[in-house]
């Protein structure tokens, strides 16, 4: 998405440099914005920024078998830690650190078998990923 605007700002300054746009001609940038192809899938634990026609770095259709006709990203396989794609707002977060809270309360159970501790180690690093990508520290 920020190559998205990166590329309408860079469009925009062109042709305030050319003559064809004035200073401040806001209706330039907002034709380009219109002509730009942006997708936001909003969800409960991320935003996902998927483009269709260039899916790449989308963790979800990762050695997927996608089903055909499919279009989209597959939301059951969503890695919101690990995906270029995901954004995480600021309305994810009790979300994020209620899981965050969760997992350490289940890291800390003794009787805990040492698998099971692995899994949660690995989860809770992926909720602090999302945390950390979403700004928090």
């Amino acid at each position: 998405m920020r190559l998205a605007f990166a590329a309408v700002r860079e469009k925009a300054e062109a042709l305030r440099a050319s003559g064809k746009a004035q200073r401040g001609d806001i209706r330039v940038e907002h034709g380009l914005l219109k002509r730009t192809h942006l997708s936001i899938r909003f969800g409960k634990l991320n935003h996902c920024t998927l483009d269709e026609n260039n899916p790449v770095g989308a963790k979800c259709l990762e050695d997927a078998i996608v089903p055909p006709e499919h279009r989209g990203p597959l939301i059951d396989r969503c890695q919101p830690a690990h995906c270029s794609n995901s954004m995480i707002a600021p309305e994810h977060l009790p979300i994020w650190r209620a899981e965050h809270a969760s997992l350490t309360r289940l890291r800390s159970l003794p009787a805990l078998p040492a698998n099971r501790r692995a899994l949660i180690d690995q989860q809770v690093r992926d909720v602090e990923i999302a945390l950390t990508k979403a700004g928090e520290t």
